[in-house]
């Protein structure tokens, strides 16, 4: 069920019996020369569409829109500050809570939102008694990450790589491009300075970061997005009233 192409009374009647919600949230930002700049958002919204069709909870529809400013060396990447998605969620966490919704899954895709996230779930549950929220990213959770390492070999970046290119070759294939690709890696080595709008483009120009994608492949992304469904659906349906 879309929250979106439901009325106001047949979400009535579904809080009438259930309290769950899944929330995808995006970005709108480069991700290489080879895939589209809704990569995050199209992530995000298959696997929470996915859960909610295995499990009958409610999605909402995707924040499309997140905090990329390392990005926006690139065009067309588009950028709300800290602040203002942290606002957002805020807003959105609080009007659904508002109506009855108390157990929320956060399907992130982009990890440049899990600060300003996390800050609107602490500033939110402080004044809303009984609100549950729980958050999944594919690329930091071990069981899922695991198909990835399992499939194209160990990983190191995750940003418009391999694993997130096979993702997208099996969720929005028209949306991938790898005759763009240069064939080359884009090592991430470990460093104690922040990455910035500063120095990103510097670390990687072409806006990958790890692997050349080119061993990317549809069964890995198909892979990949059965297992985080599985575990979204697991987290949903075991979760105690």
């Amino acid at each position: 069920m879309l929250l979106a192409e439901m009325s106001w009374e047949q979400v009535k009647e579904y809080l009438a019996r259930d309290d769950r919600i899944i929330i995808p949230l995006g970005s709108t930002e480069e991700h290489g020369r080879h895939l589209g700049l809704g990569t995050d958002s199209f992530e995000a919204e298959a696997i929470a569409r996915g859960v909610g069709e295995a499990t009958g909870v409610i999605v909402a529809p995707t924040l499309n829109y997140g905090m990329a400013l390392a990005q926006m060396a690139f065009p067309g990447t588009v950028s709300l500050r800290p602040t203002t998605l942290i606002a957002v969620l805020e807003d959105i966490l609080r009007s659904l809570y508002r109506h009855g919704f108390r157990r929320m899954l956060i399907v992130n895709g982009h990890g440049g939102n899990a600060a300003s996230l996390a800050s609107a779930v602490q500033m939110v549950t402080q004044d809303a008694p009984g609100l549950r929220v729980k958050t999944f990213e594919w690329w930091t959770d071990s069981e899922a990450y695991r198909v990835v390492i399992e499939m194209l070999g160990e990983q190191v970046g995750s940003h418009a790589s391999p694993g997130e290119t096979a993702f997208m070759l099996a969720i929005c294939p028209r949306a991938v491009d790898l005759s763009r690709l240069t064939g080359r890696d884009a090592p991430v080595k470990p460093s104690r300075e922040m990455t910035t709008i500063q120095n990103f483009a510097q670390k990687y120009p072409d806006g990958v970061m790890g692997l050349d994608p080119r061993g990317a492949t549809r069964e890995v992304g198909e892979a990949l997005l059965k297992k985080s469904i599985e575990i979204c659906a697991r987290e949903v349906e075991v979760w105690s009233n």
